[in-house]
């Protein structure tokens, strides 16, 4: 399995725990890419991350857009309807919210079939 980390924080695969012994961790989401995680910190990175699955993320691959909790020590300038509003708008559907931990949100998406 390969898993696209884009912008992820250090140490983070760690945290996600036991894996499959044949995953591969990049830092690019390439044709061969089975799992996307892309962490945003503003609504600018957010906007860049849309444009980049819109050109890069595989038709049958999910990503999980992952951003900070409005708790968390990050400042932020967006919440978690931003990022479902402007992901929609790009053409994704969300189908799973996720609490990482106490800093960390995601919702994952797949693009909308046709």
């Amino acid at each position: 399995m390969e898993i696209a980390l884009i912008a992820a924080p250090d140490a983070f695969a760690e945290l996600l725990g036991d894996l499959p012994e044949n995953t591969v961790f990049t830092s690019r989401i390439q044709p061969t890419t089975n799992l996307a995680l892309c962490f945003i910190r503003s609504l600018a990175d957010l906007a860049a991350t849309l444009d980049l699955l819109t050109l890069r993320l595989p038709g049958q691959v999910s990503v999980w857009i992952v951003h900070p909790k409005r708790t968390a020590r990050h400042p932020v300038d967006f919440n978690q309807n931003h990022v479902r509003d402007q992901s929609l708008a790009a053409g994704l559907v969300d189908y799973k919210v996720c609490s990482i931990d106490n800093n960390w949100s995601a919702l994952k998406f797949s693009w909308r079939k046709r």
